[in-house]
C-alpha cells in the first residue's frame, strides 16, 4: 500500500521513520513527483507531465517502501509561450523544492527522489543538491532526481508517441486522438501533410536547439507545440513503457550505490 504523506498522522510517520533500516523495515526515503502545467497540443491535457509522473511515482513508492509526497503541478515552462503554460520562476522553484528537502531531512528522511516529468525543469534540478548543502548540513542526506523518459530507449518527445502512449494507458478519457497532429521530428524531415511546421529540414535546426528552452523557444521550433508523432501511439505501447520505466527506477532506488 502506498504511504502517502498527506494521509499519515504524526504517530504513524514517526514510527515508520524510527524503524527505518537499509533492509527497508522502516522508511527513510521519500518521492516527490514534479510535473508542469503547459500545452501538449490539441489532443493531450495541460496536466500531462504531472499525470504521468504521479502515476509512475505511486508505483515506485509502493515497490520501494518510500513515502509519497503530493505532486508539484507547476514547472518552468516559459518556452511554451504564447501557448498555454503556468510557469514558476526558476529560482523560486529551486528554493521551493530545496525547502521541501530540508524539511524532510529534519524529520528523519535520508533520501529524497524527485521524479521529473518536464524537460524544462532539468536546469534547476541539477543545482538543488548544491543549493541544499550551502544552507543545511547534508551529511548522510541525499537528493536525487530522475527524468522518467531517460529510462526508455526513445527519443525526446512532447505530445508525440511516448507521452501520448503513456496517457492512453494511464487515463484514455483525457486523450483526444481526433485532434492529434504530427509535430517536429528530429529523425526525419517534416514534410508530412499533417505536420503544422514550416517544411524546413529540422536536422539543420538541431544545431541551434540550445535556445529551445528560452521563452517562446519551443514553439519557434515546433510551430504546433508537438515534438514527435502521436499517430504512432497506443495504449499497449504505453503499458510496455510504464513497465520498463517502473522496473528500471525501482532497481535504481534499491541499488546500494544510491544508499
Amino acid at each position: 500500500m502506498v504511504k502517502e504523506i498527506k494521509n499519515l498522522n504524526q504517530y504513524d510517520f514517526s514510527k515508520l521513520v524510527a524503524e527505518a533500516t537499509n533492509a527497508f523495515s522502516g522508511i527513510d526515503t521519500a518521492i516527490v513527483p514534479l510535473g508542469s502545467l503547459e500545452q501538449h497540443g490539441g489532443h493531450l491535457p495541460f496536466s500531462t507531465d504531472t499525470v504521468i509522473v504521479e502515476y509512475i511515482s505511486k508505483i515506485i513508492a509502493d515497490n520501494t517502501n518510500a513515502f509519497l509526497l503530493p505532486s508539484i503541478h507547476y514547472g518552468v515552462s516559459f518556452e511554451h509561450e504564447p501557448f498555454f503554460n503556468v510557469s514558476i520562476n526558476n529560482n523560486i522553484l529551486l528554493n521551493f523544492i530545496s525547502d521541501i528537502c530540508i524539511s524532510l531531512f529534519k524529520q528523519g528522511i535520508n533520501r529524497l527522489y524527485v521524479i521529473n516529468g518536464h524537460h524544462g525543469n532539468i536546469g534547476l534540478l541539477q543545482y538543488i543538491g548544491q543549493h541544499i548543502s550551502s544552507v543545511y548540513p547534508i551529511k548522510g542526506k541525499y537528493f536525487y532526481f530522475i527524468n522518467y523518459w531517460q529510462m526508455l530507449n526513445k527519443s525526446f518527445d512532447h505530445g508525440g508517441e511516448v507521452e501520448t502512449s503513456l496517457m492512453m494507458s494511464i487515463c484514455p478519457d483525457l486523450v483526444r486522438m481526433d485532434l492529434s497532429k504530427k509535430g517536429m521530428d528530429l529523425d526525419n524531415k517534416n514534410d508530412g501533410d499533417n505536420c503544422d511546421c514550416d517544411g524546413e529540414d529540422v536536422i539543420s535546426k538541431a544545431g541551434i536547439n540550445m535556445s529551445i528552452n528560452n521563452p517562446g523557444g519551443f514553439i519557434k521550433f515546433t510551430k504546433n507545440g508537438i515534438w514527435g508523432n502521436p499517430s504512432n501511439a497506443s495504449a499497449e505501447k504505453g503499458q510496455q513503457m510504464l513497465s520498463r520505466i517502473a522496473e528500471k527506477m525501482v532497481l535504481m532506488i534499491k541499488d546500494d550505490y544510491y544508499r
